[in-house]
C-alpha cells in the first residue's frame, strides 16, 4: 500500500465532488475578481463547504449555468456547462452530508435538485463523447464528469431500494472512470472515484459486490486508488483524506480482520495508524489556522470522526469531548438555518452519555444500583434500533452496535449489574 505522510508515531481518508487542486486558491480568487471558470470556482467552493458557506457558491454556480444555458451552443460552452451542473451537485452532495440525510430523513427540494443537476452532467457528458469534434482532452473529461455522476446516481438510487439502476449506474461509473484515466492519466481524481467505488462494493459485500466485482475483496485495492490520488495532488485532496479516515476506522471494526496479523494492511492495529495520522493532516491542513468565516465553530464531521476513534481506544473522556463538540456544531449550524436531521442529536445525547458511564467510578452499592440503571438502558436503548453514529448501510451499522454493546456488557459485569 502506498504510503501517506509519516509523523513521529503513525503512519499515514456520500460524495465524489471532483474539483481542481486547492493551492492559491485565495490568490486565485483575488486575481480574478471577474468571471472564474468552473474549476478555479470548484476549488474555492469545496474550501468553504468545509466551513459550511455554501450561499454564494450556489448563486455564483446558479448565475453560470444560466449564462452558459443562454449563449451561442459550441463544444466548449458543453464541456463548461457540464463541470458547473456537476459542481452544483457536488455542493448539494456536500450540503446534504452536512444535514445529515439518511434514506429516512431527507429535504425533497435538495434531493430533486441532486438528482436533476447530476442528470444534467450525464446528459452533455454523452452528448460531448458523441461529437466527433470533441478532443482527447475533452473526451477524458467527459468520462470523468460522467463517471461520477453515475457514482452519484446510483448511490442516490441504492438509498431509494433501486437496486438495479444503483448497479446499472454503478458499473457504468467503473468503465467511464477507467476510460478518464486511459484517455489522460493526469485526472487523478479518478483514482478517488474509483477507490470509493471498488472498496465500498467489497466492504458492504453481499449480492452487489458478487455481481460487480465478481465477489473479490478489492478493498485495499480501493484504498491503494484513494492515496494514489492523494499523493498525485488530487483535486479532492480535503475529501479523499476524510473519505480514507472513515474508512480506515470502518475497518478497526470490521470482523473479516479480526484474525489477520499486526503487519497485514488491513489489520486492526495498521488501519488504526492510517486513520490517526490521516485525522492529524486533515486537523492540520484545514483547520489549526483561523476560519476564514466568523461563523464558523468547527467541522462536525472531523470531530464525529475523532470521537468513534477515541471510542475504539477506549479513551472515554476525549470521546466525549468530541461528541459534545459535535452537538455544539450542529446546534449552530441550526442557528443559522441549516436544518439538520434531528435523529443527530439523539445519537450524540447517547453518545455522550455512553462515555459518562464508561467513565462512572461506582463504589456505593445505590450508585452501582443507578449505573446499572443507566446501563441497562442504554442497550434497550440500542437493541431498540437506536444507534450512538447514523449510518445506513446495515452491515457497518450493526460493526458499530457491537463496539458499543461489548463495552456496556463489560461495564455491566464489572459492577455485577446482574445483582444490582
Amino acid at each position: 500500500m502506498v504510503k501517506i505522510k509519516t509523523f513521529p508515531c503513525f503512519l499515514l481518508a456520500g460524495i465524489l465532488f471532483f474539483t481542481l487542486v486547492l493551492a492559491n486558491a485565495q490568490e486565485i480568487f483575488a486575481s480574478k475578481p471577474g468571471r472564474l471558470t468552473a474549476e478555479q470556482t470548484t476549488s474555492l467552493a469545496l474550501k468553504d463547504a468545509m466551513y459550511y458557506n455554501f450561499d454564494e457558491w450556489f448563486a455564483r454556480f446558479s448565475g453560470e449555468i444560466n449564462r452558459l444555458e443562454s449563449a451561442v451552443p459550441s463544444l466548449k460552452n458543453r464541456v463548461e456547462l457540464m463541470k458547473f451542473h456537476f459542481n452544483y451537485a457536488g455542493l448539494l452532495g456536500e450540503l446534504c452530508h452536512t444535514l445529515a440525510f439518511t434514506s429516512k430523513y431527507q429535504d425533497k427540494k435538495i434531493t430533486a435538485k441532486f438528482m436533476y443537476h447530476s442528470r444534467q452532467v450525464k446528459a452533455l457528458a454523452q452528448d460531448i463523447l458523441l461529437d466527433d469534434s470533441s478532443n482527447q482532452d475533452q473526451k477524458a473529461d467527459a468520462n470523468l464528469y460522467l463517471g461520477a455522476s453515475e457514482g452519484y446516481i446510483g448511490i442516490f438510487e441504492y438509498g431509494k431500494g433501486n437496486i438495479l439502476t444503483a448497479l446499472i449506474n454503478g458499473f457504468q461509473a467503473d468503465i467511464h472512470l477507467e476510460k478518464a484515466l486511459v484517455l489522460n492519466p493526469k485526472l487523478v481524481d479518478a483514482h478517488f472515484g474509483l477507490g470509493m467505488y471498488r472498496y465500498g462494493n467489497s466492504r458492504l459485500g453481499g449480492l452487489v459486490n458478487l455481481i460487480m466485482q465478481g465477489g473479490k475483496d478489492l478493498r485495499l485495492v480501493g484504498l491503494n486508488h484513494i492515496e494514489h490520488a492523494i499523493l498525485n495532488g488530487a483535486a479532492a485532496r480535503p475529501l479523499a483524506l476524510k473519505t480514507l479516515a472513515w474508512f480506515y476506522i470502518s475497518e478497526q471494526i470490521n470482523p473479516e480482520n479480526r484474525n489477520l496479523p499486526p503487519e497485514n494492511s488491513l489489520s486492526r492495529q495498521k488501519s488504526r495508524q492510517n486513520a490517526i495520522a490521516l485525522l492529524i493532516e486533515l486537523e492540520s491542513s484545514y483547520f489549526k489556522q483561523p476560519a476564514p468565516y466568523t461563523h464558523f465553530r468547527g467541522n462536525k464531521e472531523l470531530a464525529m470522526m475523532k470521537s468513534l476513534q477515541y471510542v475504539l481506544d477506549k479513551d472515554y473522556e476525549n470521546a466525549a469531548i468530541e461528541f459534545k463538540k459535535v452537538l455544539a456544531i450542529s446546534d449552530h449550524l441550526e442557528s443559522r438555518g441549516f436544518k439538520i436531521n434531528p435523529q443527530l442529536a439523539q445519537s450524540i445525547e447517547a453518545g455522550i452519555e455512553f462515555c459518562d458511564l464508561m467513565l462512572s467510578q461506582s463504589s456505593e452499592a445505590k450508585e452501582k444500583r443507578f449505573a446499572c440503571s443507566k446501563i441497562n438502558a442504554q442497550m434497550e436503548f440500542l437493541n431498540g434500533g437506536g444507534s450512538m453514529v447514523e449510518y445506513d448501510s446495515k452491515k457497518i451499522r450493526s460493526e458499530l452496535h457491537a463496539v458499543f454493546s461489548k463495552a456496556l456488557e463489560k461495564m455491566s459485569e464489572k459492577l455485577d449489574c446482574i445483582q444490582n
